[in-house]
């Protein structure tokens, strides 16, 4: 046999119904509020622990993206600096072609010469461009100086080591932002060559058959390093790209676990609204009081 509710028992029910009701809209006004899906890991156990996996490689990417803004700055600084030198080489190749010119005289040649050593000055200045205080062409050590001039020879020497400078531009990827001791001074280099060039401009009488092609040989490598100095360039430029996609990506990734859809969850706001102010009224009149309650 059915059993048939009592008011009171139909009242009591209503009253749990609409303390249900007034705690969802509660937990969805408060997310309206924050715009956040989740406030609290008990709000979606899953969705944290993916959350925190997405902010990790987001934060990750961003170190990346990072790392690589300061390395294109020092690359580029590299590439305009190897640029340079190179055209103040080609400078020194044009006044050693001048000399072995005919009719050139001993006080030509030491003219000469001293422009050549005031070009050797500017292309030391140059082998010693710094960045944030360091040397950006004495590898990996840090220094000031990349290279300078021995006291006791008047040769131009390397104070750095051979590791060029790197960044990490993505997960397993270094990428080089300059390169270690380009002016191979180390090894004699374009420094050995313009001084011998000097010298053979000043003696007496001038030497003029060696002297270039010892600075044409040495103006080739130190092209190949410009070269190198702007592929350096291109990969940041080519990875830069392609991390701040990754950071786009990651972005995304957490806005759609964490960020409400605003138009849905209105929607759903006002439908639940809707039921329970028709259950508030259902509840009123049901505790509206009757005969029964004199009798």
């Amino acid at each position: 046999m059915s059993m048939i509710p009592s008011q009171m028992s139909l009242s009591a029910l209503m009253t749990t119904s609409l303390d249900q009701y007034q705690t969802q809209l509660s937990a969805m006004e408060q997310t309206l509020t924050t715009g956040n899906n989740i406030s609290s890991p008990s709000d979606n156990p899953t969705g944290v622990a993916s959350l925190i996996n997405v902010n990790a490689t987001l934060s990750s990417y961003n170190q990346y993206k990072s790392n690589i803004t300061e390395g294109k700055t020092v690359a580029s600084l590299a590439n305009a600096s190897m640029t340079q030198a190179v055209s103040i080489v080609q400078q020194i190749s044009s006044v050693l072609v001048q000399a072995g010119g005919p009719g050139v005289t001993a006080s030509k040649a030491k003219s000469l010469a001293s422009q050549i050593s005031g070009l050797e000055q500017s292309l030391l200045g140059v082998a010693n461009t710094t960045y944030l205080g360091q040397a950006i062409f004495a590898g990996t050590t840090g220094g000031t100086t990349a290279y300078s001039v021995s006291q006791s020879t008047g040769q131009v020497v390397y104070k750095g080591n051979s590791t060029a400078p790197s960044v990490a531009a993505a997960p397993g990827v270094q990428l080089n932002t300059s390169i270690a001791d380009p002016f191979q001074a180390s090894t004699g280099g374009i420094f050995a060559a313009i001084q011998t060039a000097i010298s053979d401009l000043n003696s007496n009488p001038p030497q003029f058959s060696t002297a270039l092609g010892g600075v044409q040989t040495q103006l080739k490598n130190l092209e190949n390093n410009a070269a190198q100095a702007g592929i350096n360039y291109d990969q940041f430029q080519v990875m830069s790209q392609q991390v701040a996609g990754a950071v786009t990506q990651a972005t995304n990734e957490v806005g759609a676990i964490q960020n409400i859809n605003t138009a849905k969850l209105t929607t759903q706001y006002q439908q639940e609204l809707n039921n329970y102010q028709v259950a508030l009224y259902a509840t009123s009149q049901l505790n509206q009081p009757t005969l029964a309650h004199y009798l």
